[in-house]
């Protein structure tokens, strides 16, 4: 389903939706074009819990953006100091 679709089906509300099209734009930021729509996530704090808790490949957004598009950011590296290290 279109990004436009969805803002039609679902005004002004969070949605769960899975991945289905996308593509990257400007190097880091990625356009999905298509997505299928888990279910509508009527309450914002549950929008941030499910936020963190989805599936890969699964994100919740606000259908008042005219387009879905991503930040993707690397995870930095973190290197700890293990106990036979000095």
């Amino acid at each position: 389903m279109l990004w436009s679709e969805v803002r039609e089906m679902f005004p002004d509300q969070f949605v769960l939706v899975q991945e289905l099209n996308s593509h990257y734009v400007d190097g880091n930021k990625l356009r999905v074009d298509e997505v299928a729509v888990v279910r509508p996530v009527s309450d914002p704090h549950e929008a941030w819990k499910e936020l963190f808790s989805a599936p890969k490949g699964q994100f919740v957004y606000h259908t008042s953006k005219p387009e879905v598009v991503i930040e993707v950011r690397n995870a930095p590296m973190i290197r700890r100091q293990t106990s036979n290290e000095s």
